[in-house]
């Protein structure tokens, strides 16, 4: 290619980045302000309702032995109370203010602390691999589409591991209020698209 039509390529490519980035921010903040709108009361009925779909949906995969699981954050679909609930064995994710991110194994005799980003993490545990066996994972969502594309808070940790290891996983789950739902989210030729996304009202079964 000549090396004015290679500039060319650059500069477009470029573009592309920047104005997907700037998409992507404003949308966050859109449905980050949606999201933190819901009063707490309704917060609650909804993540128990988005909890029965997936629990009903583990049931029907029985599949499925090991769940990626994280602890959700203040304004999140609430997860908490999953880690009780479900019979696979459960890992969370550790993440380092790098971006990499780790599973570890939780047991009764878990320890938990805070980690870089302020999340509830464990402290030890058995890292998870492919070779631990069929595995879902759970994904925090700032928005999505019903395509499958998902919005995160703009650190990336997921959408890179997710890169790296996806191809591994059984299956690839987001949880959601339905008014973090828009009409597209741009995306790029790396990111991995959820499989099915649980909000309170409907389990969206993205194509793929």
């Amino acid at each position: 290619m000549p090396l004015r039509q290679r500039g060319s390529a650059l500069f477009l490519a470029s573009l592309h980045i920047f104005f997907n980035m700037s998409d992507k921010q404003n949308l966050r903040q859109q449905v980050l302000n949606a999201r933190r709108g819901l009063p707490q009361s309704q917060q609650l009925r909804h993540s128990q309702a988005i909890q029965e779909r997936l629990l009903k949906h583990l049931h029907d995969n029985g599949a499925v032995t090991n769940l990626l699981l994280y602890r959700s954050l203040a304004n999140e679909v609430d997860t908490h109370a999953l880690f009780q609930q479900v019979s696979q064995t459960i890992f969370s994710p550790v993440t380092h203010i790098s971006g990499h991110m780790q599973w570890h194994e939780i047991t009764p005799e878990t320890d938990w602390k805070k980690g870089d980003f302020g999340v509830d993490e464990p402290e030890t545990g058995r890292l998870w691999t492919p070779d631990c066996g069929p595995t879902m994972l759970i994904c925090p969502m700032a928005g999505f589409d019903r395509q499958g594309n998902r919005l995160g808070l703009g650190r990336g940790c997921f959408d890179r591991w997710l890169a790296h290891s996806g191809s591994h996983l059984h299956s690839i789950v987001g949880l959601a209020f339905s008014c973090q739902e828009v009409a597209e989210i741009p995306s790029d030729e790396h990111d991995v698209p959820m499989q099915i996304i649980f909000t309170e009202d409907e389990s969206i079964r993205c194509p793929k």
